[in-house]
């Protein structure tokens, strides 16, 4: 009887062992992404005009992102999550420097989107976790900003009258 005890203590010292390090590994490191695998797609050939952020969003938790915009700016990108146990996604909101929510996407592993600026200021990207009871996940955000505003004119080379 005394031998069964002790290894019925044993084992759920192993087992919560165990449990205890996934949940630490999963809360306190998720791993990274990396650049999104449409990272190609949303810069148009031009990844020079372009943002990749890397950043943990902690389970029952949120995480904040800030870009500044003018008006007429086009805002595209693309994210990423990582880690966990299960489903492995997140939820991104969009809001706009008035505080206003003007995009939400379903809670994804991946997602894209693209977003018209309507006024100057800090749009804030907010990844939110908090459905999640003991699993952080990282996020890969990589966006794109196209200036907006009158293109230029070009106009061909015209001699001096003489």
């Amino acid at each position: 009887m005394r031998s069964f005890v002790v290894s019925v203590f044993v084992l759920s010292l192993l087992v919560g062992g165990v449990v205890g390090g996934w949940a630490a590994i999963n809360y306190f490191n998720p791993g990274a992404v990396g650049t999104p695998a449409h990272a190609g797609v949303v810069s148009n050939g031009h990844p020079e005009t372009c943002t990749n952020v890397n950043f943990a969003v902690k389970a029952r938790g949120e995480a904040r992102r800030s870009v500044s915009l003018q008006a007429g700016d086009l805002l595209r990108g693309t994210f990423e999550a990582e880690g966990g146990f299960g489903a492995v996604d997140v939820l991104m909101r969009i809001v706009s420097p008035q505080g206003d929510e003007i995009l939400a996407s379903p809670k994804k592993t991946a997602y894209d989107f693209s977003l018209p600026a309507k006024l100057r200021g800090d749009y804030t990207f907010v990844f939110d976790n908090r459905y999640s009871l003991y699993t952080s996940k990282s996020v890969g955000l990589y966006y794109c900003i196209d200036r907006g505003g009158p293109a230029p004119v070009v106009t061909p080379f015209a001699p001096p009258p003489r």
